[in-house]
């Protein structure tokens, strides 16, 4: 969620000269009827009667263009804000970086709505009922000495077709798939008659103009039950009967799925979804220009699915609708990829594009899908939309690109989302999030056949409603809400709302991937799935934040322009017909890598791939001071104070007006009625700069509070950094001492630690020498040597206390084999003395023997007698044994002897180990 770290720039605020972009500097007086302003807040019929989305103001840019009137005003608002510096500093009041364009045949009515074409060369300039197509001018005429308003040349969309007396307009978008260039481009225009019209216009061509490419009647559409029909809408003049759909398919708002980018569904950006008056949503796919620009994604995406749906199709199983459905893709994707694409050079790199043909089977015209309704069956809940935003389905390309060699061909996008976000508006501030499990792809209706005949099926599809916001309600105004969506530059799936009064932001990013990654595991679905999506769904799905709610009763906000600039940062902009609000928000807030969010899993089991690709900026930890929009003067202490009574001058008759001015004022009834209606003018204007007064008075008054409430907390906050550093520049003495610098205390604080590690180190010494006499330590000693041990690993010093435990280890180890050694050797002389008084008893003997001499063979560990003594003993027991042997059993005296001098060797050599194991134990026992 974005931090608001401020409002409206003062370079755009009363009374810099930069407020006059959004404003009129020059109202009229007196007043002239033939010259209405068609401000939005004008208080004329035709504006009170008008419901329906209000679109003021388009960037491009640092360059705004705003509504102002019947004029568009047109400024670049970073010359604006330099300039506003200089005369600032240099102290002048010279203003001149802003233009009026006009258009050349003139407006029917008051604008409504601007948008500005994805190339930026075209500005849609659209009344209740007519579109104008303006070419914007280069931006070097800004810097022209000039300020003359300069006429911009337009073109009417449809003369014949959008006219007063049909339908109105109820919404205006640019196609996002449009091979764009400087003299053509594509735009769809939707009428509230449920009427599509596709215009592919070319400024060199009247003809393109004139008619659309494309154009659907709805209703007909939805009756429909083959491609070979008729579907265009009526034409102008002929009279339409009753139908049940004149009320059912009210058109209210209208937008594409997607927003031509690569990681994005191959269907969204060529789905028109529109949504009716009373909650129904129906979708067009695919609704695509004769020229089209795919993305790099979108022929890869549509042949695997094409294919994909193809093989698993089952001729005994399958419907025959869904196999119609499924041929008819595959025809489709099929002429796509026989085509061989134009290559094209883009104008603003060197990078190069493919522009394709629309396929002309199975039809140019979509089957209407639909109706879709966010509330179940059992819910009767009617509702009327007045927008509607849709967040496409983000392609899984590991998938996608799997085998493919060349890992350059596309760049990682994050956690897929396998479902379609749709999120919908009302006028009563209320704000409903839907997303469709399904998806919506292209299909067809079916070629016409003899003795064939379809009915067309109506039942609603239901989305998965996830959440439903209800924004506080509006204050009490005459105009009708209605709330607008405008998306964020930053995230994909957040959002800016605005009603008449109030900006909000709501944001779905973390909720939207976190859902997605758990629907996309690779591994088997375990049991806590269904908990885990259950769980995620009862948490909170949106952020929700209210940006501004200052606004006057007067004024209503128009829907917002998002600039993102280096130069001017990140604001936001809402003109109103008294000026302009703004807010500006964090500069490290869309300076993001990647738009994949971090969270946290809910379960380390889980088999979903929840890792995240994004590392979000970390935020600052010093907090700025929260910020309010400044004061702005109120519009009275502007206004031209003799308009009031100029147009009531002009309003008499004439022989009043002579009375009034030429002649000698008599007391009459005219007079007096002159007089009152003049008092209540009066009145009024005096009642507004009163309030506007007071209004001022109490911010003043605020200001004063605010302020003396400052000086006293910085008052104490100085007082307790005095008591600080007192406190910290006494010495142990309790004598103060000079304030010591950061640097010093820091080498305080080493040299303090230096000490601390000697310390320890000497009494780690001393308690290792108190521990080698082999006495019993005391209770005190014990805790003095763990309270030693504690204060180590505080202070950060490795303790010693392994290898002192090695070194025990070892020797406990030597006093073992030491006891294993006499033993042996016990053992053996026990035997050997046996051996020679049993020698009546041959047979055993040269066993007793053989096990003797493997035994102390194949033993590590020797006797602790020296070699020569057991060289002796030895000689002595096997001297008798030898003859006996040889007589008795048949040894020979040679094998015998070989075997006895392999054990007086082995022998010899282990009594020198043990020596040295000996001499290495009684040095250690002298250290410790």
């Amino acid at each position: 969620m974005p931090k608001v770290i401020g409002y409206t720039p003062p370079y755009l605020s009363r009374p810099s000269p930069g407020s006059k972009i959004f404003s009129d500097p020059d109202p009229q007086s007196p007043a002239d009827t033939s010259k209405q302003s068609s401000y939005i807040g004008s208080k004329s019929a035709s504006q009170a009667a008008y419901q329906g989305p209000r679109r003021l103001i388009a960037s491009r840019g640092t360059e705004t263009f705003t509504v102002v009137g019947n004029r568009i005003r047109w400024a670049d608002l970073a010359a604006v804000r330099d300039e506003w510096e200089e005369n600032t500093q240099s102290g002048t009041s010279r203003f001149g970086l802003s233009r009026s364009a006009t258009t050349e045949g003139g407006t029917e009515g008051s604008v409504y709505r601007i948008l500005i074409s994805p190339s930026g060369f075209f500005l849609a300039i659209c009344t209740e009922h007519t579109v104008h197509i303006a070419v914007l001018p280069d931006s070097s005429r800004l810097k022209e000495q000039d300020r003359s308003p300069l006429k911009v040349k337009t073109y009417q969309l449809g003369p014949t077709v959008h006219v007063i007396p049909e339908s109105p307009l109820a919404s205006v978008l640019w196609h996002p798939l449009a091979n764009a260039t400087t003299s053509t481009d594509c735009l769809v225009t939707v009428t509230a008659e449920a009427a599509v019209r596709l215009w592919e216009f070319d400024k060199s061509s009247n003809w393109s103009l004139d008619r659309p490419k494309l154009a659907i009647d709805l209703p007909k559409l939805a009756d429909g039950v083959s491609c070979d029909q008729d579907f265009e809408p009526s034409a102008f003049g002929k009279t339409r009967g009753f139908s049940v759909d004149a009320f059912d398919m009210e058109v209210s708002a209208a937008v594409f799925g997607g927003r031509a980018g690569a990681h994005e569904s191959a269907w969204a950006s060529m789905t028109l979804w529109i949504a009716m008056r009373n909650g129904d949503i129906y979708a067009l796919c695919p609704l695509l220009p004769s020229k089209w620009k795919p993305t790099s994604t979108t022929i890869p995406s549509l042949t695997t699915a094409a294919v994909s749906r193809m093989a698993l199709i089952n001729d005994d199983e399958t419907d025959i609708d869904d196999r119609r459905a499924a041929d008819q893709q595959y025809e489709w994707v099929q002429e796509i990829d026989e085509e061989e694409p134009e290559i094209h050079r883009s104008t603003d790199s060197l990078g190069q594009f493919e522009v394709r043909f629309r396929p002309q089977n199975p039809s140019a015209i979509p089957r209407l899908q639909g109706p879709f309704t966010i509330f179940p069956e059992d819910d009767d809940t009617e509702i009327e939309i007045s927008d509607m935003y849709v967040f496409a389905a983000r392609l899984d390309e590991d998938d996608l690109f799997d085998g493919e060699d060349d890992e350059d061909i596309h760049d990682p996008v994050g956690t897929p989302v396998p479902f379609t976000t749709i999120c919908v508006a009302t006028p009563d501030n209320q704000i409903f999030i839907a997303i469709d499990l399904d998806g919506v792809t292209g299909q067809w209706l079916p070629k016409k056949r003899k003795n064939a005949f379809s009915i067309p099926t109506s039942d609603a599809e239901h989305l998965t409603l996830i959440e439903t916001l209800t924004l506080p309600d509006q204050s009490s105004k005459s105009p009708p809400n209605w709330p607008l969506f405008t998306p964020d530059v930053a995230y994909n799936y957040a959002l800016f709302l605005n009603t008449t009064d109030r900006i909000h932001y709501f944001d779905l990013t973390d909720w939207v991937f976190q859902l997605g990654a758990e629907l996309t595991g690779t591994e088997a679905v375990d049991p806590g799935l269904q908990a885990r999506l259950e769980t995620r769904c009862q948490d909170q799905i949106t952020l929700l934040e209210k940006l501004l709610d200052n606004v006057e009763p007067s004024e209503i906000l128009s829907a917002p322009a998002i600039i993102d600039d280096d130069s001017l940062g990140f604001m936001l902009l809402s003109p109103t017909n008294l000026g302009c609000h703004g807010i500006i928000f964090q500069p490290n807030y869309y300076k993001v890598p990647t738009l994949t969010p971090s969270f946290t899993d809910l379960s380390a089991s889980s088999p979903s791939r929840m890792n995240s690709q994004l590392v979000k900026m970390p935020e600052s930890t010093i907090d700025t001071v929260p910020t309010r929009e400044p004061y702005s003067p109120a519009r009275v202490f502007y206004e031209n104070q003799h308009l009031p009574l100029d147009s009531l001058r002009k309003k008499l008759p004439l022989h009043l007006k002579k009375s009034v001015t030429e002649r000698p004022m008599k007391l009459s009834p005219a007079m007096l009625e002159v007089m009152t209606v003049t008092h209540r003018v009066v009145g009024v204007q005096s009642t507004y700069l009163e309030n506007a007064a007071a209004e001022l008075f109490r911010r003043c008054e605020r200001l004063r509070n605010e302020l003396s409430s400052q000086v006293e907390q910085m008052t104490l906050l100085a007082q307790q950094l005095k008591r600080l550093s007192a406190t910290e520049g006494e010495d142990e003495d309790g004598e103060a001492h000079q304030i010591r610098s950061p640097e010093q205390r820091f080498h305080d604080a080493k040299e303090k630690q230096k000490k601390l590690v000697a310390r320890y180190e000497a009494l780690r010494r001393r308690v290792g020498r108190a521990g080698s006499a082999k006495r019993e330590l005391s209770s005190k000693e014990v805790a003095w040597i763990e309270e030693i041990g504690t204060l180590g690993k505080n202070v950060g010093v490795s303790s010693e206390e392994n290898q002192q435990q090695q070194r025990g280890d070892e020797g406990t180890n030597l006093d073992r084999r030491f006891d294993t050694v006499k033993n042996l050797t016990h053992s053996l002389i026990s035997e050997s003395q046996q051996i020679a008084k049993h020698q009546s008893s041959p047979k055993a003997l040269p066993a007793r023997l053989e096990a003797s001499t493997s035994s102390i063979s194949n033993s590590s560990i020797t006797p602790s007698m020296s070699a020569s003594q057991i060289t002796i003993r030895s000689g002595t027991t096997a001297s008798p044994s030898g003859s006996t042997l040889s007589a008795g059993f048949s040894v020979s005296s040679r094998l015998q002897k070989e075997r006895i001098a392999d054990v007086m060797g082995l022998v010899e050599r282990e009594g020198a180990v043990i020596e040295a194991a000996m001499k290495r134990l009684e040095r250690l026992r002298t250290e410790y």
